[in-house]
């Protein structure tokens, strides 16, 4: 904010002021010097009267008579002044209501965010700043109102109403105000296109979305001309996964019509998505393969053993620290079968003062994480020197990100990590895997200029161990694109209508190939999460494949007619086709682990249910009659086998890409 905007009251008040004062002296100085005729004990009378007059538009003195200098300044200026604040004052008064009548007989859409807090006035900031952008392009710009419980003070509602912002101030939670909750929904549902609501506490946004819903299938019918529900895309804060679960049931499961596309979103989960898809978990060791395999003519199981699993350092296991490592389970095993010692499988390294709480939340969350990814802990304070002792018997890192709440404390840990990087100086033998300069990611709340400043003078700056970047700051995470998942949901819906017409082509189910529109809105919660974390491994798939023999055409292999036997046994016969199923398959194993399911059952009439598994141990959760993490076993069960047709369609899709 510029100095003449944030202080612009406290201006306007001293102006005022010094010209009430120069007004004073002006009529004093006229009426003592300048007239002869008035009355002593009159004068300061005389002069007050005169003050007020020349902010009432008229003076007493008349045109042309001769004044001292600053009655001649007050006598324009004053009028000036009392104009200004006339219309200050009708701004405060007629804004509000300009606002709700320039809305309510305009054609433009509304966007309704629900709560008031530093969250959603950062996105209102942004949504802002992208209107700015559209207006100077000629793009369409966005309506916004802000619905709010809480009384905003005067000078914070009237910045926002100067920005076009309209606020409208009633209790959506309080059930006392049923007819002002009618009043209110009827009057403006029709006319918004988006609604995000943003409390910090889910369970409220969730009572919010029952109204809403409750509403509009009770009271307000929702259709276009076709007759057809519209859809108005609603954006629901949500940072707790057990709630997220209740929600997207409740809404898959209501009795009547839906017309929101319901949008779930959570900072921590979208800085860690941002983060990963700016600087992917694969990208140095995608590299290192690349150069490993680039002169001997290895064949395609050899060149999928030569990929090394990434090593993810998460120092800090507060919220942003879970996102971080729930993204890396559906993103990080790149290789089910890599050869690479000290990588063959996915590992993650934390970093925290309370590592009892880290292992209660990790086991609560993923019961059976051993399934997917090597887990250690350094339980010490940042700046113990013990982590350096624990990170040097460990495989080397290749990606770290620095995720505690205070924003002094990942400088802290950055500079230490920095060091211990320059150090160590990772070397290429038989014991240890080179990757490149290795991606620190820190977390930073409002923007990385302490990381810049910090890199400035950082005297070994040109060392190659290392990169860093800021992930998490408002203003990358709280966009229009990420709270309503465009560019994600976008990709997600790409996803599954290649995927369902190679499906409908393939295997010939129906007479039809099913567009996005009318499959996408039949996933149930799960499923949709499905293609999100399959277009999360597009990028790393769609880089392999070029290392890898062209894929046959998918004709040739899926042929409705041939028994499941002769099909599992042509995918045997053709390596690299057998080696990106066999991933593919591994990939959706992990995330059924990461989604909470504990392992394998063998009814299929259960899928999905809840049993207890004795495996490694004992475990309650969700059980699959596929989950069968050997590729070879999937193929010999006799049901299971069955679905290894999907792992083939998802293949070919990515390599189709979207």
């Amino acid at each position: 904010m510029k100095p003449t905007e944030k202080y612009k009251n406290r201006i306007s008040l001293i102006a005022t002021v010094i010209l009430i004062i120069l007004s004073a002296i002006g009529s004093y100085q006229y009426y003592t010097q300048y007239v002869d005729t008035i009355v002593y004990d009159r004068l300061w009378s005389t002069v007050l009267y005169s003050t007020v007059k020349l902010y009432a538009f008229s003076p007493t003195v008349s045109a042309g008579a001769e004044t001292p200098l600053c009655y001649e300044i007050a006598k324009w200026a004053a009028p000036l002044c009392t104009a200004y604040w006339i219309f200050r004052a009708l701004e405060v008064l007629l804004r509000h209501r300009l606002e709700i009548f320039s809305r309510r007989f305009g054609k433009q859409k509304q966007i309704l965010i629900f709560g008031y807090n530093d969250e959603s006035a950062a996105y209102i900031r942004n949504l802002t700043a992208e209107n700015a952008q559209n207006h100077h392009k000629k793009k369409k710009e966005y309506q916004i109102m802000l619905v709010t419980e809480q009384t905003l003070e005067q000078e914070l509602r009237l910045q926002l109403e100067r920005d076009h912002i309209l606020i409208w101030q009633i209790n959506l939670l309080d059930d006392a105000s049923a007819s002002t909750e009618k009043s209110f929904i009827s009057r403006w549902m029709k006319k918004c296109s988006e609604i995000a609501l943003f409390y910090q506490d889910s369970t409220l946004n969730f009572i919010i979305l029952r109204k809403l819903l409750l509403f509009c299938r009770d009271t307000l019918s929702l259709k276009n001309a076709a007759g057809e529900h519209k859809n108005i895309i609603c954006s629901l804060r949500c940072e707790d996964n057990v709630m997220k679960k209740i929600i997207t049931d409740f809404y898959d499961e209501f009795d009547g019509p839906r017309p929101f596309e319901l949008s779930i979103f959570s900072m921590p989960e979208t800085a860690a998505s941002d983060l990963f898809h700016e600087t992917p978990l694969h990208k140095n060791c995608l590299a290192w393969t690349s150069m490993k395999t680039a002169g001997p003519n290895l064949t395609d199981n050899q060149i999928m053993e030569q990929i090394p699993n990434p090593h993810l350092l998460i120092a800090g296991f507060g919220r942003y620290g879970q996102a971080i490592l729930k993204e890396a389970l559906l993103t990080g095993t790149l290789s089910n079968c890599s050869q690479i010692k000290g990588f063959e499988k996915l590992s993650i390294t934390i970093i925290d003062n309370n590592i009892r709480r880290c292992r209660d939340i990790i086991e609560a969350s993923y019961p059976r994480i051993q399934k997917i990814c090597n887990l250690e802990y350094i339980d010490a304070e940042i700046g113990n020197p013990v982590i350096e002792q624990k990170l040097r018997r460990l495989t080397p890192v290749t990606y770290a990100a620095i995720c505690f709440s205070e924003q002094s404390v990942n400088i802290r840990a950055l500079e230490k990590l920095c060091r211990f990087f320059r150090i160590m100086g990772y070397s290429d033998d038989n014991n240890s895997c080179s990757m490149g300069r290795i991606p620190i990611a820190v977390r930073m709340k409002y923007n990385g200029t302490m990381l810049q400043y910090w890199a400035e003078h950082d005297n070994l700056r040109s060392s190659t161990a290392y990169e860093i970047r800021d992930f998490g700051t408002e203003a990358k995470i709280l966009t229009h694109q990420n709270i309503t998942r465009c560019r994600m949901e976008e990709e997600a819906r790409k996803f599954h209508a290649s995927y369902a017409k190679i499906q409908t082509l393939l295997l010939q189910e129906d007479g039809r190939q099913p567009s996005a529109g009318d499959t996408w809105e039949k996933l149930n919660y799960e499923k949709k999460e499905s293609n999100r974390a399959q277009v999360r491994n597009l990028p790393y798939i769609q880089a392999l494949l070029p290392l890898l023999s062209p894929l046959p055409a998918p004709e040739e292999i899926i042929k409705a007619e041939e028994p499941t036997e002769f099909f599992l046994k042509k995918i045997s016969s053709i390596p690299v086709l057998n080696a990106l199923a066999s991933w593919e398959h591994s990939r959706w194993c992990s995330f059924c682990y990461s989604y909470g399911y504990v392992g394998y059952y063998p009814d299929k009439a259960e899928k999905g249910k809840e049993h207890r598994i004795e495996d490694d141990g004992e475990y309650y959760g969700q059980v699959h009659y596929c989950l069968i993490d050997d590729w070879e076993q999937l193929k010999a069960d006799k049901e299971a086998g069955k679905t290894a047709v999907y792992d083939i369609c998802s293949i070919y899709v990515y390599a189709k890409g979207i």
